[in-house]
């Protein structure tokens, strides 16, 4: 009876021994924050070169891009951090064969985006036209993107982005950018570029 309980025991104390050899995964600790809109920045872009300009004055339809960035401020609501460290148990092959997936910070947006709209306006008439079909950028995997299915792959994150002109019939050769965010609450984040002369 002894032999087993020391057979038990030994075969017990063996794993810990080999398991506390390696080294634990040592995530940080998981923070949780709230996410508030406030703002809107916006730039224009000549792509028509190796690198990206910032448009001055003028650009070429065919080669004309945005930059969308919408401002926050984080407030962090939560700090956790594991109560008992499995290491110290003899469970630190647990997390070396887990490839160390650590958990990562959550965001939580109190008034999230909803929509987002483009509209240009001809200088020569003042008409207005709303053109966010007109612009595209590229997803995960290289396809083409409208700003509409964007939203819908990356339904939590739209604090930036690059959307390029790929549809310029409806532009006007003298124009103003204007963006505007719709947030949940019926909030509007307005910016537009300055004035834009297309050769």
């Amino acid at each position: 009876m002894n032999k087993k309980i020391l057979s038990i025991f030994l075969i017990y104390f063996i794993q810990f021994i080999a398991t506390s050899c390696v080294p634990p995964c040592d995530c940080d600790p998981i923070k949780t924050f709230e996410r508030m809109y406030y703002g809107l920045e916006l730039k224009a872009w000549d792509t028509s070169g190796f690198q990206n300009e910032e448009v001055t004055d003028s650009a070429y339809k065919n080669a004309f891009g945005l930059t969308i960035s919408v401002q926050f401020d984080l407030n962090q609501i939560s700090f956790s951090k594991p109560v008992i460290d499995l290491n110290s148990l003899g469970f630190a092959s647990a997390y070396a064969f887990s490839d160390c997936n650590c958990p990562s910070d959550e965001y939580i947006n109190l008034d999230p985006i909803e929509s987002i709209e483009i509209t240009v306006l001809n200088i020569e008439n003042q008409e207005i036209t709303i053109i966010t079909d007109n612009f595209t950028t590229y997803g995960y995997n290289g396809e083409e993107l409208t700003i509409s299915e964007l939203f819908e792959i990356r339904a939590d994150w739209h604090d930036g982005f690059q959307v390029d002109m790929t549809a310029y019939d409806n532009v006007p050769n003298s124009a103003i950018f204007t963006v505007k965010i719709f947030l949940e609450s019926g909030t509007e984040l307005i910016e537009q570029t300055q004035s834009i002369n297309f050769e």
